[in-house]
């Protein structure tokens, strides 16, 4: 007779067998079963898989009195106590179960069971934030790339059904251009020279670190639309090194940064027989220059799905943004427009994606106001290159100013950019922890202009961590 049939045929006499073996207790009848510790757990672990959970337990909880230390007993009641509607019991003892695996230097296939199992009980506590940070760990411990990609697709469900959501992104590496300088010296309008330029308009070279911080709030949704509060906050630090200092003249690494904060609410949803997705967003938010309050913005932004298949899709973007300043009398108007394609490559193993930009820009600031045009080439070739994927990106710029004023001076015809840049990317996934892997950036940007202060070069990388899922 199988371990199994004697937990069906013997019943609830068998779930008190290892208690009687761990009390010393003789056996006077033959209808008694002695069994050892690894017998009576892998009964155990027999009952959980047949389902019998409540019997699974108890032999479980009389192990515990002979060896709380064990890995296994731990991990049998992390599975089995959500089952029986105790869930936080069983995070408990996942928390045991993950400890003493570190402190046994337990392979990787059994902390990856345990990170799982915990996980699982944190959704039956309904924590899916915690159960999230537990799908991260078994990714780290993953005994191959089918349990990596599983507990990939698993983070990926939990994110998409917790009501509360986080994005923190990190960004920093040295830039020989932080101030969007000249190349050069020399103020040169058209073919006619000038002069040179002030302190701190040539290019200023140091270090920059950008943190975006964002979080969410889903709100509950009907079967075709769904309401999304958000805030977010980017904050941009810069260093200007000691080589560009006699070049910056009075500007300081301070009078470079800049902050930004939004509350937003966006609004998802399926429109029409077909059920495009169509999505609505506002955002309030307050913006800061150098360090020095520079006043409020409004936005609003329209997203919707215009044509989807086999070979990709296209979506159309509009949005609208005004900012106020309050160190002066001055309003901005935003206006952009952008149509985004995708499709796949390679078959489907890459991705190609091209963005158009129009964008309108009106001030009471003459040299606040221009209209420019932008186009960007993306593409995902799904190739890697020893720990890392690999992506690239061009881009093309015009901007132009109908009328810029010198403060003594117009500039006859106005103004004028050409922008050009590439960017590779390079994201170490090999190297991840936790499902989050360092980003490597090369930047490389040039723009022509008929006012040689806009003349400039750009060249930076980029250090920063990025969520693989």
């Amino acid at each position: 007779m199988s371990r199994l049939s004697a937990i069906v045929g013997i019943g609830k006499l068998l779930a008190m067998l290892p208690v009687v073996y761990l009390l010393g207790i003789p056996a006077v009848t033959a209808d008694v079963l002695r069994v050892t510790p690894d017998e009576a757990l892998l009964t155990a672990r027999e009952a959980w898989r047949a389902g019998d959970y409540e019997v699974a337990n108890r032999i479980a909880r009389a192990l515990l009195l002979a060896d709380p230390d064990s890995v296994y007993v731990q991990l049998l009641l992390a599975s089995t106590e959500p089952k029986l509607g105790r869930p936080q019991e069983g995070l408990t003892a996942g928390r045991k179960a993950w400890k003493i695996a570190r402190e046994e230097e337990a392979g990787k296939a059994l902390r990856y069971e345990i990170a799982r199992t915990t996980a699982l009980a944190a959704l039956g506590d309904d924590r899916p934030m915690l159960a999230q940070f537990w799908l991260r760990r078994s990714l780290d411990v993953a005994p191959d790339d089918k349990a990596y990609e599983q507990s990939g697709q698993d983070l990926a469900w939990v994110r998409n059904r917790t009501p509360w959501r986080w994005s923190i992104d990190l960004e920093a590496g040295p830039s020989d251009n932080l101030n969007g300088g000249a190349r050069d010296d020399v103020f040169r309008i058209g073919d006619f020279d000038l002069g040179t330029l002030d302190d701190g308009a040539e290019a200023l070279s140091g270090h920059r670190a950008n943190l975006r911080f964002g979080v969410q709030r889903i709100l509950p949704a009907s079967a075709t639309a769904q309401s999304v509060l958000s805030f977010s906050l980017e904050m941009v630090k810069n260093r200007i090194d000691g080589a560009s200092q006699a070049k910056a003249g009075s500007v300081r690494s301070r009078d470079l940064d800049r902050s930004r904060i939004a509350l937003g609410l966006r609004r998802d949803m399926l429109v029409g027989a077909a059920e495009r997705p169509v999505s609505l967003r506002t955002e309030v938010g307050y913006n800061w220059i150098a360090g020095e309050r520079a006043g409020p913005h409004l936005g609003f932004e329209a997203q919707a799905l215009g044509w989807s298949g086999a070979d990709g899709s296209l979506w159309v973007a509009i949005e609208v943004e005004r900012n106020w300043r309050d160190t002066a009398p001055e309003v901005i108007d935003v206006a952009t427009v952008a149509l985004i394609g995708e499709r796949p490559i390679r078959g489907g193993e890459g991705r190609l994606s091209l963005a158009l930009t129009g964008e309108i820009m009106r001030s009471d600031y003459v040299n606040s106001t221009y209209d420019s045009a932008h186009i960007s080439l993306g593409v995902d070739p799904g190739w890697t290159l020893g720990p890392g994927k690999l992506s690239f990106n061009a881009f093309a710029g015009w901007r132009d100013y109908e009328n810029y004023s010198l403060g003594f001076a117009w500039v006859t015809g106005g103004r004028t950019d050409r922008s050009l840049g590439v960017s590779v990317d390079v994201a170490l996934e090999a190297w991840d922890v936790m499902g989050f892997a360092p980003v490597v950036s090369l930047r490389h940007g040039r723009t022509e202009s008929n006012v040689s202060r806009f003349e400039t070069s750009t060249t930076s990388v980029s250090f920063a961590i990025s969520s693989v899922f």
